[in-house]
């Protein structure tokens, strides 16, 4: 949980910018560390996953795509948080085995700048370990092109958030070019600059709390992406939507935000008194 409080700093003070509207997410394997933890560890990792919850609400973030390691404690803990509007898990192929229904949001809408932006989740089926009669993963196939057809119409903007391989984020890419930006939280880890495959735009930022990835968007319609300065005035020419990517690493040297930092010192005192248990 080191980096939440510096990342809460940076991310506050680029939501408080009026004149760039933002809209934070979470792709997805924000919990635990695997997708399998030992027993003996789960209660600490419980308290700690609830406590990076409470701390990504307090900067601003309250979408989150499901990735395979968020389900390492069940389906059932990620319910348990799973309370719209203040917190949301997003997945459209994790289901009901029985009533093949979603189990979370499969869709979420979102208002930013006048844009009616629609949030989409997939969790990689093939990742995603079978629990007994609780939980089914669908493949991406089989889910993605129905919701796709029920919000074409209606979103300024697709969002995917993909748990999915680079590789299978291509295919989806090129299969349906209505998407206009896949964040994803795959299975490769690091920072990856972003990608134009069709008319998708597909990025990811490394994983546990080492950097905040920020995509700066001047948005003129689904069609066409340019890398450039998006505040340009460049940028509004033609229907070209322009975009501008940045990594920033959560130094020692960046501040912490007070709030987030009460929240981390809490959890890893009811973490550490767990694990050291009845003294």
């Amino acid at each position: 949980m080191g980096g939440l409080s510096k990342k809460a700093f940076l991310t506050k003070q680029l939501a408080a910018d009026p004149n760039r509207p933002a809209l934070i997410v979470n792709s997805g394997n924000l919990l635990f560390p695997a997708d399998v933890l030992p027993p003996e560890n789960m209660t600490a990792a419980k308290i700690t996953a609830a406590g990076v919850i409470e701390a990504n609400q307090k900067m601003g973030g309250v979408v989150a795509g499901v990735g395979s390691r968020d389900l390492a404690a069940g389906m059932s803990f990620l319910r348990q948080h799973h309370k719209p509007p203040g917190w949301s898990w997003v997945s459209l192929n994790l289901v009901d085995p029985e009533t093949r229904k979603p189990l979370l949001v499969p869709v979420l809408w979102r208002q930013v700048n006048g844009l009616k932006v629609a949030v989409l989740g997939l969790a990689d089926h093939t990742a995603v370990r079978a629990e007994a009669g609780e939980t089914q993963a669908l493949a991406w196939r089989d889910s993605l092109p129905a919701v796709l057809a029920e919000v074409q119409g209606k979103a300024d903007f697709i969002l995917l958030l993909s748990n999915y391989s680079l590789p299978d984020n291509q295919d989806i890419a090129r299969s349906h070019d209505a998407i206009d930006l896949i964040l994803q939280s795959g299975h490769v880890v690091g920072n990856m600059t972003p990608l134009l495959v069709n008319k998708t735009l597909i990025a990811q930022t490394e994983t546990r709390g080492k950097y905040l990835g920020v995509l700066d968007v001047n948005w003129n319609g689904h069609g066409r992406w340019q890398e450039g300065e998006p505040s340009s005035p460049a940028a509004t020419e033609g229907k070209t939507s322009i975009f501008a990517n940045r990594f920033v690493a959560l130094k020692l040297s960046v501040a912490n935000d007070p709030e987030v930092e009460a929240v981390v010192r809490q959890t890893r005192r009811q973490s550490d008194q767990q694990q050291r248990g009845p003294q």
